[in-house]
């Protein structure tokens, strides 16, 4: 046999060992951060139903009609004593972990919003007509609506986000691309 025959498969298997390395490597990153993403999404979609129920529960004690320390026993109650065991706290905490923090950061001041709602609707005469109340739950949707937003953006896929962010080119950008060629 020669030795440039040997010196070929050599090289040939060297290449194709190679290829499968890199192959089962990129696999394996690619299956790791799909299994991140979902982690996310699931504490991304458990926060924000765990808040949306939490406000349901606190208007809907707050509508009863109680006064005094029934009304606020009744609303702090219901922000607590959550039927399926998904607080909006606890969430909060494992969002704290998975989420990045410009992420974690708004979660935390939409919780605080939330628990400001509450403390406002166990007052008495505070009704979703109040001005106040008005104020500081459109604050609190504002953010809800701005982390879902971040939330989205958090889990796009990378390549989706350079689409997206080629789809709004702006003015200096176009005048760029519309150059002669």
């Amino acid at each position: 046999m020669e030795w440039g025959t040997l010196g070929a498969a050599a090289i040939g298997a060297l290449f194709g060992i190679g290829a499968t390395v890199i192959t089962d490597t990129l696999r394996s990153r690619r299956e790791k951060d799909q299994r991140w993403d979902d982690a996310k999404r699931l504490v991304y979609v458990r926060f924000m139903t765990a808040l949306t129920h939490a406000h349901s529960r606190i208007a809907i004690a707050s509508a009863r009609g109680d006064v005094g320390e029934a009304r606020d026993h009744a609303v702090h109650s219901a922000f607590h004593n959550d039927p399926q065991h998904s607080q909006a706290r606890s969430v909060l905490q494992e969002l704290g972990l998975i989420a990045p923090d410009h992420v974690s950061r708004l979660a935390q001041q939409v919780y605080d919003q939330l628990r400001l709602v509450r403390d406002m609707l166990a007052r008495d005469g505070i009704t979703f007509e109040t001005p106040e109340y008005r104020q500081v739950v459109q604050l609190f949707v504002r953010q809800v609506e701005a982390l879902q937003r971040l939330m989205r953006d958090d889990l796009q896929p990378p390549s989706g986000r350079r689409h997206w962010l080629a789809g709004r080119r702006t003015p200096a950008l176009a005048s760029r691309g519309s150059g002669s060629a």
